[in-house]
């Protein structure tokens, strides 16, 4: 793809006749974070979709701007499928671009300066709405232009992936749809029960809606990446979840293995197969193992949580404390009045 600059590539019938699309990555320094991000521009200067991801891994930041744009929407759809990125981050960021495509003046001119091939204009203007997020005073951004037509863009979309990491994760996905049926954009992971031989519930006595003590398996970087958004690991080592099972498929012979899937919390599944039916699987009982997961990214946070809480229980004890020593001055001052009387 040849890149032009506003003066060869002119104004007017071959804008309208063609799609622009931005590409960039920034760089936190402050806070080590990395991030990619692609917004694509109907002929009419709306937006036909964009996408972000932002992450810790300093591999995000390897994909240069001026890369294909496919390779581009490719590269972020792979990054979001592993799990390798910061899921509160990447959110308030598509909310920060979704709420700016409604801005119709602010895209106007923005769409404009894309155009013009105005890269101060478009930087400052998404430095900006990306350091909303981030808040790094040294954040560093880059970005490209690209101009396709429409039909190499409509060819491009309705083309099969060409990732073999694309394909393998549609495959992957595919697979998953196949055995259970979740969720278009589910994610089922690995995951080990534990046995309690004396008191555990035998598998062949299981139901719907029992909850289990299981570990997520951190063999992959999607799953570790789940582990530390629950907050799973401690002193590197994963502590068990609970998770409620919501499907047993059990095969007509009796020695055949048993797949069970299990819910750990909102679009996160978890799944294990037992060949052994007789052996007992430790219950959850949340007397004794208390909450175990924080809800994934996207949700309330702990520290929403913490407040949430607060607003529920009343006032807080700081909150009471200052209450108590302006009774006591009122009191005092009060006091002091009478006397002087």
């Amino acid at each position: 793809m040849e890149y032009k600059t506003a003066h060869q590539r002119g104004i007017g019938r071959e804008i309208r006749d063609s799609m622009m699309i931005v590409k960039g990555r920034f760089k936190g320094v402050t806070l080590n974070l990395y991030g990619q991000f692609i917004l694509i521009f109907k002929n009419d200067g709306l937006f036909e979709s964009f996408n972000a991801v932002v992450s810790s891994y300093s591999d995000l930041y390897n994909l240069e701007p001026h890369a294909e744009w496919t390779a581009y929407r490719e590269f972020i759809a792979n990054t979001k499928w592993k799990g390798n990125f910061n899921g509160n981050l990447t959110t308030s960021i598509m909310d920060q671009f979704k709420k700016f495509s409604e801005e119709m003046n602010s895209l106007s001119l923005f769409y404009q300066s894309v155009c013009e091939y105005d890269y101060n204009s478009i930087d400052i203007t998404l430095y900006d709405l990306i350091n909303r997020i981030v808040h790094d005073k040294h954040l560093n951004l880059e970005t490209a232009i690209q101009e396709v037509s429409i039909a190499d863009f409509r060819s491009a979309m309705s083309a099969p992936p060409s990732s073999g990491q694309t394909a393998e994760a549609a495959a992957d996905q595919g697979a998953q749809d196949e055995s259970f049926s979740v969720d278009e954009d589910a994610v089922i992971l690995p995951i080990k029960p534990i046995v309690a031989p004396v008191k555990g519930k035998p598998i062949y006595e299981l139901r719907i809606g029992d909850k289990l003590l299981v570990y997520i398996e951190p063999k992959s970087d999607r799953a570790n990446y789940f582990i530390d958004l629950l907050n799973l690991r401690e002193d590197n080592e994963v502590r068990p979840t609970a998770a409620e099972v919501i499907d047993i498929k059990a095969g007509t012979g009796r020695n055949d293995p048993v797949d069970i899937l299990t819910l750990i919390t909102k679009g996160l599944y978890g799944k294990f197969t037992e060949t052994e039916k007789q052996v007992k699987l430790r219950l959850y009982n949340p007397e004794i193992d208390g909450p175990l997961a924080r809800k994934p990214a996207g949700k309330k946070g702990p520290m929403d949580e913490r407040h949430a809480e607060g607003s529920k229980t009343g006032f807080s004890k700081s909150t009471i404390f200052m209450l108590v020593l302006l009774m006591a001055m009122l009191s005092l001052f009060i006091i002091l009045i009478i006397l002087n009387i």
